[in-house]
Order: C-alpha cells, then structure tokens, then sequence
C-alpha cells in the first residue's frame, strides 16, 4: 500500500536528453537527404538558324527484282523466264534505269527479293545483269 501511495504522490517525469537526441538525429538525416536532391536547372542549347532547303530533294530510284520459285524474273512488270540463260534483256532494262537515275541526278537502288525456295542460280545472274549494268547499290529482301 505504501508503495502505490508513493507512486501516486510522485509526479510524471518526462526525459527530455534522448528526446533531443532523436530530434538532432532526424534533423541531420533529413538535411543529408534533402542535399541530394538535384534542382532544375535551365538546358542551354542553340536553336538553328536558317536552312536552306535544296528546291527539289533527289530522290533515289528504287527498282524490285522478283525471284520466283519457278525461276522467273519479274522487274517492273517485265518477267524473264527460267528458259533465258543471258538476260541480255534484264541488263538492257537496268541499263536504262541506270541512264535515266543518272540523267536525273539521283542514284538507282535495287532490292533484290527472292522467293523463299528459289533456285540460287537465278539470283546469281540477276546479280551478275546488275554488276553489269553497273548497279553499286543492291539490297536483298525476304518475303513475309
């Protein structure tokens, strides 16, 4: 009895040290943590000034040469069949591609887009009608 009576008369005390620690402490992370927050800052950068645009743009002449299975050759709506060895023809066709990307001033590209089972063979001399057509840039494509 003597004790809760002794308790009772006995004021509540509040620790105030560890209460200031743990806010120094707080602060402190909080301060470190806020510095590393990057701000904004402006980007410098030049905007362009006035360019030129070349009054007509030359554009390339792009040519699709079609390989089938069967061996034909389709360019243009033209079709060489398998039964011609030379493709004197398909180098006269290129030829004058070439002639009218040069008279234009523009370059001439052709794609190459063989089936999926076509004879090797037949690529090789389409290759070859552009080598001798003297085509420089040639691409191959597959089908979908």
């Amino acid at each position: 009895m003597k004790l809760i009576e002794e308790m009772m008369n006995k004021k509540a005390e509040l620790e105030i040290a560890p209460l200031i620690d743990v806010v120094f402490l707080l602060l402190i992370y909080f301060m470190v943590t806020a510095s590393l927050i990057k701000k904004e800052a402006d980007l410098s950068f030049m905007l362009p000034a006035k360019v030129d645009v070349p009054e007509s743009l030359d554009l390339p002449i792009e040519v699709l040469i079609e390989v089938s299975e069967l061996g034909d050759i389709v360019i243009e709506g033209m079709v060489f069949g398998k039964d011609e060895t030379n493709l004197d023809d398909l180098i006269g066709q290129l030829l004058s591609l070439k002639e009218a990307a040069d008279s234009s001033g523009s370059e001439l590209i052709v794609n190459i887009l063989p089936a999926d089972k076509a004879v090797h063979g037949r690529i090789i001399k389409v290759m070859d009608a552009c080598a001798a057509a003297d085509v420089k840039n040639m691409s191959f494509s597959m089908t979908m």
